[in-house]
């Protein structure tokens, strides 16, 4: 039993409710996600999370078995959050541009909240937690745009040859090297530019002369 189980079942006995540390436990999970958007992961320490709620290092301990296990929930957190709001988009009636769009949109808030010394520090110092978000992204991205390519080719807007599985990969492929601060330097590209630059000769790229059409009366939206 790993030690935050322990301390799970401890507070039950001690009348604290399930309810009470499901809340303080998102409490601080939310506070710690603000703090590595704002600072970056490695420069975030515990006692710094406790000092912002007001609380001491070890009632975050109660709740989570070190800083990795922190990380980890946190990292979690936000990927959750994330793709909630992109599920309920693929479940709106949106045309397939003004639905990549909107997804677009949910991304960028999310940029606009973090750094990229935040998403680096995570590779470099959290290996296997980076590792394991790669491949929940990826999964994500994949279902999003195989629903999402289906809509547009029955739609007419896609072309109805596409190699499915190689747009998918290349997109997802090109989105990753959009954030590679090498290729693309922060100082001489803006990325939120870049996206969108990228996703209008992608989407003009695998869409038929339909498609463009109705593409270029959505971006002027």
């Amino acid at each position: 039993m790993c030690i935050t189980s322990f301390l799970f079942i401890f507070a039950l006995y001690n009348n604290i409710s399930s309810q009470q540390y499901t809340i303080m436990k998102d409490k601080i999970i939310r506070k710690a996600a603000d703090l590595h958007f704002k600072y970056g992961i490695k420069n975030v320490s515990m006692d710094q999370i406790a000092r912002e709620l007001g609380i001491s290092k070890k009632t975050i301990y109660q709740y989570f078995d070190n800083k990795t296990d922190l990380v980890r929930q946190t990292v979690d957190y936000i990927f959750d959050q994330i793709q909630s709001e992109i599920d309920k988009v693929c479940l709106m009636k949106l045309n397939p541009y003004e639905e990549l769009l909107a997804v677009r949109n949910i991304i960028k808030n999310m940029l606009n909240k973090t750094n990229q010394p935040t998403q680096y520090q995570l590779i470099k110092y959290y290996p296997e937690i980076a590792k394991a978000l790669e491949e929940r992204k990826f999964k994500s991205i994949m279902e999003c745009l195989e629903h999402n390519l289906n809509k547009g080719i029955k739609a007419g807007y896609y072309k109805d040859d596409l190699d499915k599985e190689f747009i998918k990969r290349m997109y997802f492929a090109n989105t990753l090297s959009l954030g590679n601060p090498d290729l693309f330097p922060p100082e001489q590209f803006n990325r939120q530019e870049t996206m969108d630059l990228f996703l209008k000769m992608f989407l003009s790229g695998i869409s038929t002369k339909k498609g463009r059409k109705k593409l270029k009366e959505v971006m002027k939206k």
